[in-house]
């Protein structure tokens, strides 16, 4: 393991230098394969509340002759509906729950790789038959996920493959959430109009509005042969979602604030017919500028104990939890909620976390926020 120990060292330093995330992806994609053999890799961020797909990286596919620029967003797309339209194993969501967030394909199918819709639909047609995935989780946050492939000439991925992959997965998560925090720092500045894009049934673009398709191209992975109406993974994986959900998003989970190539931009998802009819409209915008939570919710008038409670909230906690948390009782904490959100403008949650917090700024408020006994709210 002398190897691996001195790769995740080596990992540590290269997050620690701030790289644009494709860099990033790219410098540790090359460094991963001089320990698990692999013909490519297609990396991910996800957002670390809904665990939705929020960028992909396919350059390495295209550059390593997996996968055609012509058929990378279509490939895209695939993986999109493999992870939350249709039911599949070792979806990035799913491994980021587990103890040891990686899975092999051969394994988790039980040797029949063709009951997975990803394998039928991505792998198999792109003559990529084995897969070994791994999702890029700290403090029980995911942060990003990674799909390495590897062709049939080089047999399946075994056991210690997965386990090599596994001691990364705390160095990758740490260096994305930095390329992220730099990412931030680099975004733009100034106010722009939101733009707006309505999905068909099939994700057919029905309707796009001029600034959505800006918005559209920073969101693109780089290398790609892509159109101007061509949607972007995190658009697609929103849509699913709200699709999928009973309410149609409505109590949660239908805005996400996500990473572009020129700042961070954040999607608001909502059906704008009956949830039969599959159309989604989207509306994208320039998110906020670099202040700090603590700022931002005095912006909006919060106290010092809604902003405890807003910080607690955003860690996942429970009313109940959280009433424990600061020692008073469910009833005021419910207030408490009731008056965040009023001032705020949201109703959920996550909306809340999306219009407030970004993980970076978020140790600034936790300094003041009750700690348990356990340390849950940690943030180290």
């Amino acid at each position: 393991m002398g190897a691996v120990t001195r790769l995740i060292d080596d990992i540590d330093v290269l997050g620690s230098k701030g790289l644009p995330r494709e860099d990033f992806f790219a410098e540790v994609s090359a460094r991963v394969r001089t320990v698990i053999d692999n013909d490519a890799g297609c990396w991910h961020t996800l957002d670390p509340s809904t665990r939705l797909l929020t960028s992909d990286a396919p350059r390495e596919l295209v550059e390593r002759g997996v996968l055609t620029a012509e058929a990378a967003p279509a490939a895209g797309e695939l993986i999109v509906r493999s992870e939350y339209m249709v039911e599949d194993v070792n979806t990035f969501a799913g491994l980021a729950t587990r103890r040891v967030p990686v899975g092999i394909l051969d394994h988790a199918t039980r040797g029949n790789p063709e009951s997975s819709a990803r394998y039928r639909d991505v792998l198999l047609p792109a003559d990529i038959p084995h897969e070994l995935r791994g999702a890029f989780v700290i403090r029980g946050r995911v942060w990003g996920a990674v799909h390495l492939a590897r062709r049939a000439a080089g047999g399946p991925f075994q056991p210690r493959d997965a386990e090599i992959l596994a001691a990364l997965t705390g160095s990758i998560a740490r260096g994305i959430r930095a390329s992220l925090r730099f990412d931030a720092a680099r975004r733009i500045t100034g106010a722009d109009a939101p733009g707006m894009v309505v999905l068909g049934p099939r994700d057919e673009v029905e309707l796009i509005t001029p600034p959505a398709r800006e918005m559209l191209a920073a969101l693109r992975p780089a290398g790609g042969r892509y159109t101007d109406e061509t949607v972007a993974t995190p658009v697609l994986a929103l849509a699913a979602f709200v699709r999928s959900a009973p309410d149609g998003g409505k109590s949660g989970g239908n805005v996400v604030t996500v990473p572009a190539r020129d700042g961070w931009l954040t999607l608001h998802a909502s059906l704008p017919g009956s949830p039969e009819d599959g159309r989604v409209a989207v509306v994208l915008e320039r998110a906020g500028g670099a202040r700090s939570a603590t700022v931002r919710l005095e912006a909006f008038g919060a106290t010092a104990r809604e902003r405890e409670v807003a910080t607690l909230l955003a860690r996942g906690l429970s009313r109940a939890e959280i009433a424990e948390a600061l020692v008073v009782s469910p009833h005021t904490v419910e207030d408490h909620v009731r008056n965040l959100y009023e001032k705020v403008g949201v109703t959920s949650r996550q909306e809340l976390v999306a219009r407030v917090f970004l993980d970076e700024y978020l140790p600034e408020v936790v300094r003041q926020t009750p700690l348990t006994s356990r340390g849950r709210f940690d943030l180290a």
